[in-house]
């Protein structure tokens, strides 16, 4: 049976893991109808709260499936995503699944079955998106919202990715071939942005590789999160925006 990896990188998420992981367990039996058998990776990027316990405490109650990767250093998202590309390449095989995901429950696992159902035609990558019909905000500040509507206009007259919408969204599934291909391209470690910029990253970088995207409708549910967020919009946004002139230069030395 085929694999699919659910990787959930995160960081002082003690109040949420838990329950992401569950949401995550709950789909298993109908993930291995469809010929996947689920392996949930969280990936603890040096948490000083009880994430790595919680983390443990589910590895205990699900053996077979929960599989983490404790970072013995803190590498900020960018070093979680490469964290998951290592794994998923090192663990993964020609026809496996990576479900990538924030580590805040936010984003709900039931989604993955209508991203299954849009690799076709081929079609590499799926990504969650915000901008897809059917697609729902919850719990999202209002200046926020607009901050990511205005980011993808930007990134959209930057980067100009076929058939993506949302740039930075950390929700998507990938096939193991368009990673393996990224990572003969760039080498490793494939991620240099440290921030919410990575994700930016991942996506063009894969496009360089020669990946074909695809996004579907979803609920973001930023009010199921609890604690605070850890984002510092501002810099955020200024990160990011630089960060996408930066990749479009790698385009450019390659023409």
């Amino acid at each position: 049976m085929n694999k699919l990896f659910a990787m959930l990188p995160c960081f002082n998420e003690e109040l949420n893991i838990s329950a992401l992981i569950d949401s995550w367990i709950t789909q298993r039996d109908s993930l291995s109808s469809k010929g996947y058998e689920l392996q949930v990776c969280p990936i603890d990027d040096c948490s000083t709260d009880n994430t790595k316990a919680v983390i443990i405490q589910k590895q205990e109650q699900y053996p077979e499936t929960v599989c983490p990767i404790f970072h013995k250093v803190n590498k900020s998202l960018g070093g979680g995503v490469n964290s998951s590309i290592a794994y998923f390449l090192e663990h993964g095989t020609n026809e496996d699944l990576m479900c990538l995901m924030d580590g805040d429950n936010s984003h709900d696992p039931k989604y993955v079955h209508s991203m299954l159902e849009k690799l076709k035609d081929g079609v590499e990558c799926v990504i969650a998106s915000r901008y897809q019909q059917g697609s729902k905000i919850f719990g999202v500040p209002f200046h926020r919202r607009l901050m990511s509507d205005m980011a993808r206009i930007y990134y959209t007259i930057i980067l100009g990715v076929p058939n993506v919408r949302d740039y930075t969204c950390g929700y998507r599934l990938y096939k193991y071939n368009a990673v393996k291909r990224l990572s003969e391209k760039f080498g490793e470690p494939i991620i240099q942005e440290k921030s919410f910029a990575c994700m930016m990253e991942f996506l063009y970088k894969l496009y360089l590789s020669g990946t074909k995207f695809a996004e579907t409708g979803f609920e973001l549910r930023y009010d199921k999160k609890l604690g605070d967020s850890k984002m510092n919009v501002t810099s955020t946004a200024r990160k990011s925006l630089s960060a996408a002139l930066r990749l479009r230069k790698i385009r450019s030395k390659e023409s």
